[in-house]
């Protein structure tokens, strides 16, 4: 048996083995252990005869920043955090090794040493950076580089610091809301070049948030240091304050735009520079924020800026890359409604992903065929209309075609995306008497022309919510 040299095969039983050992420190301890699951897993799969143990560093270390104790203990040393039951921090730290329990004294002394020598790197750094001038550092920014194609990081802040204020206005921040916003802008790579984030770059913006305020910086500019990395993942927590949402959209947005204007644009699944990500976080960002700014307007004035450091380019498949990712955060939403929506006429995110909710929902009733099919007549004539021609009421032959005009006049599409789907489903009825009654393509070319322009000003409103003629009713 595998056992007797001590080798546990099945992980869950290790796993088990080792939650069973926390628990025990913890009674025995009276303290509480953060199991951090990603840590666990990593740690299970490292030894294979597993046994806790709780060693111990000095209390003059718990006067450096807790995030920093953390890191070293859980990142550096896969040691798990122990707390006390208030959830205070604890000089102390469980780690697992492999073997039985023989000779444990000497294994948590040597734990213990490798742990001191980076928490003294860790106070170390925290002292010393102290000294530093934010001003300083931010001028030496100007030396780092962002991307060789793309310059310094000084110039990407520089451009980011425009964009910020421009969206800053779009969604109506205060007075002092904008002030913090460029503040914020100006100095917010500064900690990249601190002793603490050059040896643990984990913390880059934890640890700008934590010296900004040390130095005297309004609350809301150190928080938008830490928040404009968020978020960090496909899913990660998002900013929480206007301040910091807006400094990360002005983030993403130029690293984005100066990516792909030098060419670096990702393809099939290869993505070095995490592109698809921050554009995710863009999206994300303005939906949870409810801010109706539609991202072709809105990526249209970023175009229109003009930078001593970059020009921006290759607009189009910048709104592809974005749509992409807006058709992703629709999750299963059948093809064809995706389709439809993201060639509708609004960019407005939050409005996107409603409409898409709304269209999978109507589709589950018998009337949607009809009156998508009705839509979908309407939208496919309407491509050929000349854009030049107004509508002409006097040249109007039947009822229909005054009825119909009548209706699209009166369509005012409002209230939520199900809402507009029910205005604009109620009018199948009309447009199809107007099709049994009326000839659009009339020899008649000012009749021609008028009836074509009717549809068009229909399918102007209704694609508000989506392009009806994508939508499969097969």
């Amino acid at each position: 048996d595998l056992r007797t040299v001590y080798v546990i095969a099945d992980s869950k039983e290790r796993e088990n083995m080792i939650r069973e050992q926390i628990k025990a420190i913890e009674t025995e301890q009276g303290v509480q252990v953060q199991i951090e699951e990603g840590l666990l897993n990593e740690v299970l799969n490292l030894v294979e005869y597993p046994t806790a143990f709780m060693g111990s560093f000095d209390t003059k270390y718990l006067d450096v920043p807790e995030e920093v104790l953390v890191t070293s203990m859980e990142t550096h040393q896969r040691y798990f955090v122990v707390r006390d039951l208030d959830g205070k921090l604890k000089p102390n730290f469980i780690s697992v090794r492999n073997g039985n329990a023989e000779h444990l004294e000497n294994v948590i002394r040597g734990n213990e040493k490798v742990l001191v020598a980076r928490l003294e790197d860790g106070e170390f750094f925290w002292r010393e950076d102290q000294k530093l001038k934010i001003e300083d550092l931010v001028a030496k920014l100007a030396n780092v580089t962002f991307h060789e194609k793309i310059g310094s990081l000084s110039e990407h802040m520089a451009r980011a610091g425009v964009i910020a204020a421009s969206l800053a206005e779009q969604a109506g921040l205060t007075a002092e809301e904008r002030a913090a916003v460029a503040r914020a802008a100006e100095i917010y790579k500064f900690d990249l070049l601190t002793g603490m984030v050059g040896e643990f770059d984990e913390l880059q913006g934890i640890m700008g948030e934590k010296y900004a305020l040390l130095a005297g910086e309004d609350d809301a500019v150190a928080t938008a240091i830490r928040e404009h990395y968020l978020p960090d993942s496909a899913d990660g927590a998002l900013p929480e304050t206007k301040v910091g949402a807006i400094l990360a959209l002005a983030d993403k947005l130029d690293t984005l735009l100066s990516f792909f204007s030098v060419g670096l644009i990702p393809s099939g699944s290869n993505d070095p520079y995490a592109l698809r990500r921050a554009t995710q976080g863009i999206v994300r960002i303005l939906d949870a924020f409810g801010w109706h700014i539609p991202m072709d307007e809105l990526i249209d004035s970023l175009y229109a800026l003009s930078f001593d450091s970059l020009s921006y380019d290759n607009q189009a498949e910048v709104i592809n890359f974005i749509k992409a990712r807006v058709d992703k955060m629709m999750g299963r939403t059948p093809k064809d409604i995706k389709e439809a929506v993201l060639a509708g006429s609004n960019f407005v995110v939050a409005d996107m992903l409603e409409a898409a909710d709304a269209l999978s929902e109507a589709a589950k009733a018998d009337s949607y065929k009809a009156a998508v099919e009705s839509l979908s007549r309407a939208f496919n004539l309407a491509e050929k209309a000349d854009a030049s021609v107004a509508v002409d009421a006097s040249l109007f032959e039947n009822d229909q075609e005054k009825a119909l005009s009548k209706v699209i006049e009166e369509l005012e599409l409002t209230g939520s995306a199900g809402d507009k789907l029910s205005q604009l489903f109620a009018l199948s009825p009309v447009i199809d008497a107007f099709f049994d009654n009326t000839m659009v393509m009339a020899e008649d070319v000012a009749v021609k022309n008028n009836r074509l322009a009717l549809l068009s000003t229909l399918v102007a409103k209704a694609k508000a919510v989506a392009a009806f003629n994508q939508l499969n009713t097969k």
